[in-house]
């Protein structure tokens, strides 16, 4: 971290620098940067590529500065004439260290080293976009001891590309329609496209290939803010919502409080409580809006050893959100396993882990307990089973 502290502590404008000698030996020197736009350029642990653009007034090379490594960091160019612009594509390594790491590239006018020179950073945080570790297992696989099954596939950056849900089968044996969704990344220019049962949405994205807001001709999905009486926004670190609205038809809101906890790359974050408010459709003869409240507790397991948020499950599939399910949005992972949610109805969900080597997950029991007016609790056990 005293590392990191260092790099962003320098964050600054790449700018134009010169040097003129005097005037029986004139000449123009320096560096100007359109690629980074800053001295510290940022990476999550499954960033593979960026650009380098920039003009030398001067010969130039650039090196790797030994002092913090950077092996992980390739490119091929190392030095060029002056009075032209350079571009060329640097290349990553995905983080599996666990850890953040930086990087440092130095440039110097060959002829004039000691009036042109410019250095920039690169720091990898040690977890990818959706905020799982850069280390973290894939999950093929979900299924449920209650007959239902969650199948995904990924990328070579592992980036979901594919989720199918089956439902289980209810008492009379009539199962929910299939849940098939398919991702499309557009990396040359950051362009999401997710099919979801036969409907588009599309989001651009940055380098954490996380969507800003997905958009589809009748559905949006995205972060909202929640605000204070006199209109201000509350900071998304104290409270945030993510909502699916719907023209005409059901619209969902997931209400995460926070009370102030760090939502940086690389935190640990656990949401103290959770409102989910659902809004019949129109036409719906019910006019007021459902609104479940859900208060957690936490294990000390890491939530963060798969791909995907398995906190999702604990409600049952029916009510597992795919979008959070997949960490699409982040910031709506919980670093930690939870361990017992209490609703202000009358369930209660136990939850039991076991874990892989990787400290992935390779099963989790869910006991829902039900108050019975007059009667004992009803207790259902589901457990679901992951495959890697």
């Amino acid at each position: 971290m005293k590392t990191l502290r260092t790099l962003l502590a320098s964050v600054a404008v790449l700018s134009l620098t010169t040097a003129c000698l005097n005037n029986e030996d004139p000449y123009n020197a320096g560096f100007s940067f359109y690629k980074p736009v800053y001295q510290v350029t940022p990476l999550y642990a499954n960033t593979v590529t960026d650009s380098l653009i920039f003009f030398s007034y001067g010969d130039w090379s650039v090196t790797r500065d030994a002092l913090y490594g950077g092996q992980w960091l390739q490119f091929g160019v190392t030095s060029g004439k002056g009075g032209a612009w350079s571009a060329q594509s640097l290349t990553f390594s995905q983080n599996t260290t666990g850890e953040g790491r930086g990087a440092k590239l130095d440039f110097v006018d060959t002829k004039h080293p000691d009036d042109a020179h410019a250095s920039i950073y690169y720091w990898q945080y040690a977890t990818r976009g959706d905020g799982s570790l850069g280390s973290a297992a894939d999950v093929k696989a979900i299924s449920g001891s209650d007959g239902t099954r969650f199948e995904l596939t990924y990328d070579v950056q592992h980036r979901p590309t594919s989720l199918r849900i089956t439902y289980a089968a209810d008492g009379e044996g009539a199962t929910a329609t299939p849940r098939a969704l398919t991702l499309n990344y557009n990396d040359r220019d950051s362009i999401l496209v997710v099919d979801d049962n036969g409907k588009s949405l599309r989001s651009v994205y940055g380098i954490d290939y996380q969507p800003q807001r997905l958009i589809g001709s009748g559905d949006t999905i995205g972060y909202a803010s929640q605000y204070y009486e006199n209109g201000m926004p509350i900071s998304a670190n104290y409270v945030f919502n993510l909502e699916h609205r719907t023209v005409g038809g059901q619209n969902t809101y997931y209400a995460f409080l926070l009370n102030g906890q760090n939502l940086q790359p690389d935190s640990l974050h656990c949401a103290d409580s959770l409102r989910i408010a659902i809004t019949p459709m129109i036409g719906s003869p019910t006019k007021t809006p459902v609104i479940e409240k859900y208060k957690f507790s936490y294990s000390s397991l890491d939530n963060r050893c798969q791909s995907v948020d398995v906190n999702q499950l604990i409600l049952g599939a029916e009510q597992c959100d795919p979008y959070m399910l997949l960490s699409l949005f982040r910031y709506t992972r919980n670093t930690s396993i939870i361990s017992k949610v209490e609703s202000d109805g009358d369930k209660t969900y136990d939850v039991t882990v076991k874990l892989n080597a990787d400290k992935s997950v390779t099963e989790m029991t869910v006991s829902q307990t039900q108050q019975q007016p007059g009667a004992q609790p009803t207790v259902t056990n589901i457990t679901y089973t992951f495959e890697y």
